[in-house]
């Protein structure tokens, strides 16, 4: 037992930070209400969360190397512990998103890579090869128990004692953090390159914070400009986002041409951009990318669906997506024990295969007469999710050299909260995208609405829109004195609208999906446990 108690501490690690998303999907809306938020708010939480991971999770690996790997991941244990005590008494959004979504981002930014270093300094062989899949288990696990336990808690306690769960979970890792071999630095510790950091900070932060953008300000025509004190900012009418988002991306390319110049030099940066050029290593990135993308949206959707269309209960959503959370569960142990019969390669196309196929089934089965049972189709894109999960981190980590691991782990680290945060933000864009065209459409064709009314609906409409439940719609327009038959009329069409906005959601995270089955053919195809090392 002794032999696997790093393994297990360091699964308590995974767990919590995989978990600390997942958990609150279920909950969106009890922080609506406790916070006073909308849901847009409660997403722009979720994605800063990503954002900030994202952002340092490359110098949260290159800080394992100049100060030791367990040091700094034991310093993120503590900033996780930190934050999640902040959280858990919110009084604010403001105040969830300083302890959520920064601290605790930061402490999982310095957490996760150097869990990935500390498994391959520790494990050898078959051991090493087990301790993978154990903890890309335990990352399955978070995803299918959170939804669950984000539903019991807030149903029969309060969504806070997901935070203080969580911290109880600190407590332990930080007591038992003697069994997890201690640091051997080397006797020349590397440089940091603070120009590097600082480039891929404002990069990545500058993508995601322009696609969070989108849904306020518009993809190109801008719906209003960005106003900072005196400033309105819509240049040429256009919209902020495509800017940022453009800005961001040269930033990105010049932080890959300043590694380069590194590198060339022999001098020290956050990654050596030659690890591109491992065969398949690229192609293991990209998947991984698709995969946490699909699932972080996919865990957006679905409960909001769920909560907005059945007006369903915390303790209701996450028990309807036990299917989902059982087959992912079970698939990714299942998965692991093939890695010696079957190519890595070959479970991962299985894997897209089955979320390809849940995705197509949920799409056709979303309509206004929509029942809870009709999506039970969610156990088969779940199964495919456990399938990939199952095998990517090993296939990506087993590519390459043990020295090369800390950089390979931060890139990958990067790759995983950007897709998380490009996920979560791009669904909500396309959800919110098709509501306000239905809801235009809808009312432009209503025979009831009078013409000269309609400008007085369409117009809060264009400027903005949230997606909501019948009861929260009606309660509104009650309060803005629309009679009782214009409103039959207002919610019919809304309706309507949502389930088309769930539809589309749906049909954008299929076509993701199709790409992703796509990148897996540039993927290296080898079993995992004959090259295990």
């Amino acid at each position: 037992m002794r032999k696997w108690s790093a393994l297990i501490i360091l699964s308590m690690a995974m767990f919590i930070i995989v978990i600390d998303t997942t958990i609150m999907n279920v909950s969106i809306s009890a922080l609506v209400e406790d916070l006073g938020t909308t849901v847009g708010g409660v997403q722009a939480a979720i994605s800063i969360y990503a954002l900030v991971m994202a952002s340092f999770m490359l110098i949260g690996g290159k800080l394992g190397g100049i100060f030791g790997v367990k040091r700094t991941f034991i310093a993120g244990v503590a900033c996780f512990g930190i934050g999640t005590g902040i959280a858990s008494f919110s009084q604010s959004l403001g105040m969830l998103i300083i302890g959520w979504s920064v601290i605790e981002g930061l402490g999982s930014a310095l957490m996760m890579p150097n869990i990935q270093t500390l498994l391959r300094k520790t494990y050898d062989s078959e051991d090493r090869a087990y301790a993978y899949g154990i903890i890309s288990a335990v990352a399955a696990v978070g995803m299918a128990v959170g939804p669950i336990a984000g539903g019991l808690l807030t149903t029969y306690a309060s969504w806070r004692w997901a935070f203080r769960l969580e911290v109880l979970i600190v407590v332990i890792v930080l007591v038992l953090h003697g069994q997890i071999k201690r640091d051997t630095l080397p006797e020349q510790r590397p440089g940091f390159d603070f120009i590097g950091a600082a480039i891929s900070i404002f990069g990545w932060a500058s993508i995601v914070l322009g696609t969070l953008l989108i849904g306020e300000y518009g993809l190109f025509e801008a719906k209003k400009p960005l106003v900072t004190g005196s400033w309105e900012i819509a240049p040429l009418g256009l919209s902020v986002a495509p800017f940022i988002i453009g800005f961001g991306l040269l930033l990105v390319l010049g932080l890959f041409r300043w590694e380069r110049r590194l590198e060339d030099k022999g001098n020290d940066g956050l990654f050596k951009p030659s690890l591109f050029s491992i065969p398949g290593l690229s192609s293991g990135f990209a998947v991984r990318f698709v995969s946490l993308f699909v699932t972080a949206a996919f865990m957006f959707t679905f409960p909001l669906l769920l909560q907005l269309t059945f007006e369903y209960s915390a303790i209701e959503t996450g028990l309807t997506l036990m299917p989902f959370s059982i087959a992912l569960l079970i698939t990714a142990i299942v998965g692991a024990r093939l890695s010696s019969r079957f190519k890595a390669k070959r479970i991962i196309q299985v894997g897209f295969l089955a979320v390809i196929a849940g995705l197509v089934f949920m799409e056709s089965t979303i309509n206004p007469g929509l029942q809870p049972s009709d999506l039970a189709s969610g156990a088969v894109f779940g199964a495919g999710l456990g399938l990939i999960a199952s095998q990517i981190l090993n296939l990506i980590f087993s590519s390459v050299d043990a020295e090369d691991t800390p950089e390979t782990t931060g890139l990958n680290g990067t790759f995983e909260q950007l897709g998380n945060a490009m996920g979560v933000a791009l669904v909500g864009v396309i959800m919110l995208a098709s509501l306000t065209t239905g809801i235009q459409k809808g009312v432009e064709e209503s025979a009831f609405i009078p013409e000269d009314q309609q400008d007085a609906v369409v117009r809060p409409v264009e400027s903005g829109i949230e997606l909501v439940s019948d009861s929260q719609l009606n309660s509104g327009l009650e309060a803005s004195g629309v009679d009782e038959a214009t409103r039959t009329e207002i919610m019919g069409i809304y309706s309507v609208s949502r389930t088309d906005a769930f539809k589309a959601g749906i049909a954008f995270l299929l076509f993701v999906s199709v790409a992703g089955l796509i990148i897996t053919t540039g993927l290296s195809n080898r079993k995992l446990v004959e090259d295990a090392r």
